[in-house]
């Protein structure tokens, strides 16, 4: 066995006494210098609005980007009445019934591309070349086409805005749609016997990547719908080409039953069919957008 002093010279026990002696030495002289009472180190004033400013700005941070988060995502805005989500301009319609429809354009989940219906659907009108009486018609068929979606459509005035060859007309930012009485020469897809164009184009959300139609065209061949006219039921005609093509514009394709007004063909139908309120009611359901 080691001899004990030794081994308190190899695990150092004098080294580690004398330190803390002298630790409790400086604590004695600390107390007498002091009274007898502990030292406190006296809080720095700058220190204190440091810490506070750099608190109030970390928190105002949080909350900003919280609440940007919030609106990007959700559409929450700040009112005077607190927050709020985005509200439906109007309920869509309930339709019941049996009949065929088709969607221009889905995603994921198999839904529809839709327009927003918390926002109106904002639209001028180039009618340069319309003939007598295609307002009143054109009014009609937006009056009927909103009550089938739940969708609004809010008129922004007339325009000299031609409507370009499409996909070219149809770009994906957030502007009016044009609605244009217009010629073949002027949009080629009406060459024959078609008496309209429409559609629509879809902008991906930024953070859910969910679609919506943002714009649109709907080109009405303006020679061939006045000849229209001119026929004993002409003007319940042109309105039904007008809602056709309307159809079009919010997101309908067409169908192989002549029993619906989204038929391919113009074989005398005035009026939605059964099938095509169900798809323009299943339009009007779609989410609401920030």
């Amino acid at each position: 066995m080691l001899d004990a002093r030794l081994k308190d010279s190899l695990i150092l026990g004098p080294r580690r006494r004398r330190r803390r002696m002298h630790r409790l030495l400086a604590e004695l002289d600390q107390l007498d210098a002091y009274g007898g009472a502990p030292r406190c180190r006296k809080p720095d004033p700058g220190t204190w609005t440091r810490r506070l400013v750099a608190t109030a700005v970390a928190l105002t941070l949080f909350v900003a980007i919280t609440g940007m988060f919030a609106h990007k995502q959700y559409g929450l805005t700040l009112t005077s009445e607190g927050f709020q989500l985005p509200e439906r301009l109007a309920a869509p319609p309930v339709a019941t019934g049996t009949g065929s429809f088709a969607y221009m354009q889905t995603q994921r989940g198999d839904r529809p591309v839709a327009y927003d219906p918390c926002r109106p659907i904002e639209y001028v009108v180039n009618d340069s070349l319309a003939p007598g009486g295609a307002d009143r018609l054109l009014d009609s068929a937006l009056e009927e086409m909103s009550a089938a979606t739940g969708l609004v459509f809010r008129y922004s005035g007339n325009t000299e805005d031609l409507p370009q060859r499409r996909p070219a007309a149809i770009t994906a930012k957030a502007r009016p749609v044009l609605i244009a009485w217009t010629t073949p020469e002027e949009v080629p897809d009406l060459d024959g016997d078609i008496a309209g164009v429409a559609g629509s184009a879809a902008r991906a959300h930024d953070l859910s990547g969910d679609l919506r139609y943002v714009t649109g065209m709907v080109a009405l061949d303006a020679p061939q719908l006045r000849e229209i006219l001119s026929r004993p039921m002409g003007a319940e005609q042109v309105r039904a080409i007008i809602l056709h093509e309307l159809g079009h514009l919010v997101g309908l394709a067409h169908v192989e039953d002549s029993r619906e007004l989204m038929f391919a063909d113009n074989v005398g139908m005035l009026g939605l069919g059964s099938g095509d309120r169900q798809g323009l009611a299943a339009l009007g359901q779609g989410d609401c957008f920030p």
